[in-house]
């Protein structure tokens, strides 16, 4: 059965377009222009995930999230923040408000898609989230989108922050490259692509203003993993 994808958008061009990305994709793709009429359609059937914005009328986005994660029936469907509310704080408030993933307007299709498909991965697997993780002075709150190193902090984007997530989830254990792309990225094979390599790149630059020690270690043609000792 396909999955279900609930999603709140009063922009009637975006509205259109997402309803069918989602729908070529094998989706069923229900679609609101109003929160309160999505929250009575609630009533009757919960969703997969919801993609929301944020400038709604009479409710706004973030009004819906703290709706939606504090009844039990609603609190594990994953979200989907879709916005053209770009800033730092406004991704951040968002995270910490319970929204699973954070996507900025204008958006491209095919980021749109994969990031879709990895929160629905997420979504059906909720046993398997850790809020804190730590390994040695490395600290990352999910919950909180916080990254700290030797107590200073560490900024990430959206990407990093998934990557160095995953990495200390599996702490001593090499995570493959083809497995790493296709949890953050979507992609269903090990394409030829500098993406991966790039993000490792920048998450260590960051790390070196703080620590020589290091974090992430790459396991040639393989893929990369975070030890629990160096």
């Amino acid at each position: 059965m396909n999955e279900t994808i609930f999603f709140v958008e009063d922009d009637t061009t975006i509205h259109s377009l997402i309803k069918a990305t989602l729908e070529l994709n094998g989706y069923r793709a229900v679609g609101f222009k109003e929160p309160l009429v999505f929250i009575e359609a609630l009533k009757t059937t919960i969703p997969d995930l919801l993609i929301l914005d944020l400038m709604l009328p009479n409710m706004s986005g973030y009004d819906v999230i703290t709706y939606m994660k504090g009844r039990e029936d609603y609190a594990k469907v994953p979200i989907v923040i879709l916005s053209a509310l770009s800033d730092e704080l406004d991704v951040v408030k968002g995270l910490d408000n319970g929204a699973s993933d954070y996507i900025s307007k204008p958006f491209g299709v095919l980021e749109f898609v994969s990031r879709i498909k990895s929160n629905l991965r997420k979504g059906k697997n909720p046993g398997e989230e850790t809020d804190v993780l730590k390994v040695r002075n490395l600290v990352v709150s999910k919950k909180k989108f916080t990254c700290t190193l030797n107590g200073k902090p560490v900024s990430l984007t959206i990407k990093e922050f998934e990557l160095l997530s995953l990495l200390m989830q599996n702490h001593s254990k090499v995570v493959t490259r083809g497995e790493l792309l296709k949890e953050i990225w979507g992609f269903d094979s090990d394409v030829a692509t500098r993406t991966l390599d790039m993000h490792i790149k920048t998450i260590r630059e960051k790390f070196a203003t703080i620590t020589d020690e290091p974090y992430i270690t790459t396991v040639r043609a393989v893929g990369y993993v975070i030890y629990d000792e160096v």
